[in-house]
């Protein structure tokens, strides 16, 4: 639920960056400061499946510790 949360998250952060750079780059007139900080949620969005990949990535390990079947050396 977090990783597609945080997938959300950054397309609309990346679609709100690409809005407030393309006026800029044709000369045409900025955008409100509304469009400025929607760009803010790509690295939230970011932060949230980083933490989603390491939840899952901790559960398994732990997963695998439990039911022993890990190969140790």
């Amino acid at each position: 639920m977090v990783l597609r949360v945080g997938a959300v998250l950054v397309a609309i952060g990346t679609v709100a960056t690409i809005a407030t750079l393309l006026p800029l780059a044709t000369g045409g007139d900025a955008r409100p400061v509304a469009v400025y900080l929607l760009c803010f949620l790509a690295p939230i969005g970011l932060g949230a499946i980083l933490v989603a990949l390491w939840q899952r990535a901790s559960s398994r390990s732990r997963r695998i510790r439990s039911s022993g079947d890990g190969h140790r050396k």
